[in-house]
């Protein structure tokens, strides 16, 4: 461990004090203790990942020998690990909320949520807690990386209360969220920049895109009840 691991991370509370401040300034928060026990339980969902790291580790899931295993270890251990303990958080805890009402309200507690996971999660990696070791970029672009996955998460999860179609929406936003947190992981095993550069210019887009048409729906919510 070093300077730079340490500096490191303080970039996810970072991320979570600058996105306070965006939601002081343009939207009216009834109550901010959600918001706090968004990124508290956010950190707790790390036990997750590292049960099933512990796991993996234990039944020989770490020895990354051909692709398969890499693949394995990337999209099921990682990817899901990561994303399936935020998930139910966002799910049973949030979604009940008489003030979740619109994917808008999914985005911002997944945002949370996961830069909670991100908080502990990334000293745990500069640690050596996991399984594997991480280079310096993984290391800074962990956070951000999370962030986008949360959006995506939390845009269809948010849908689903919105639309009365939580099954197959919370499936989607799982599925969709496990799958890009797995394959971020297994760019770095392959060590190919190019598709990690192409990859991530595609998830920022997706998740730009669904942060975009999460705040519209929420405006045509507002002047429908007007």
């Amino acid at each position: 461990m070093n300077t730079i691991h340490l500096l490191s991370w303080f970039q996810a509370p970072l991320f979570a004090l600058i996105f306070i401040l965006i939601l002081r300034s343009k939207f009216s928060i009834n109550s901010w203790k959600y918001i706090l026990r968004a990124f508290l339980f956010g950190m707790a969902s790390v036990l997750f990942i590292f049960l099933l790291d512990l796991i993996a580790g234990a039944w020989g899931y770490d020895q990354l020998k051909n692709l398969k295993r890499s693949a394995f270890f990337s999209f099921v251990i990682i990817g899901f690990g990561s994303e399936f303990g935020k998930f139910l958080i966002l799910r049973y805890i949030f979604l009940p909320l008489k003030s979740f009402k619109s994917p808008l309200d999914g985005v911002i507690y997944s945002i949370f949520i996961s830069l909670g996971f991100a908080t502990i999660a990334l000293p745990l990696y500069t640690s050596g807690f996991f399984s594997r070791e991480v280079e310096p970029l993984f290391i800074f672009t962990f956070p951000f990386a999370n962030l986008l996955f949360s959006i995506i998460m939390g845009f269809f999860v948010g849908m689903g209360k919105m639309r009365k179609n939580r099954l197959i929406d919370s499936v989607t936003g799982l599925g969709s969220a496990s799958f890009f947190h797995g394959f971020y992981f297994f760019t770095f095993l392959t060590s190919d920049k190019t598709i990690l550069l192409v990859y991530g210019l595609g998830v920022f887009l997706i998740a730009v895109l669904l942060g975009a048409k999460s705040l519209n729906v929420k405006s045509r919510e507002e002047s429908n009840r007007e």
